[in-house]
């Protein structure tokens, strides 16, 4: 492999993995916001884990379920029901789709 493949290569692994630190960090970060009870701030930090690289459908039905809660927090009921529906249809045999079954049957 010549040099400038390597070097290529070098930086691909790198911006990967700094991706994936984003990402980690944001969700670590907005679970912490969520107990401090700085929903926006939690918002926030979602939307960047969400950015940071292709997101796994595991990962995507907790911060949706994430953002489901955090949206009730702030009296956003309606955002919070649309976004427990979407895990119900997309995510329904994750814990995250039996969570929001059970979310949407304590509301009725």
């Amino acid at each position: 492999m010549n040099m400038p493949k390597t070097i290529l290569l070098a930086l691909t692994l790198s911006l990967g993995a700094c991706a994936n630190l984003i990402q980690s960090t944001s969700v670590t970060d907005a679970y912490k916001n969520y107990q401090r009870q700085e929903y926006e701030r939690t918002l926030e930090l979602i939307i960047r884990a969400e950015n940071a690289k292709e997101t796994r459908p595991e990962m995507k039905a907790e911060l949706t379920y994430l953002k489901a809660q955090t949206h009730e927090k702030l009296g956003q009921q309606k955002i919070a029901n649309t976004l427990y529906e979407y895990l119900i249809e997309e995510h329904k045999e994750s814990q995250y789709g039996y969570l929001a079954i059970n979310k949407l049957k304590t509301k009725s």
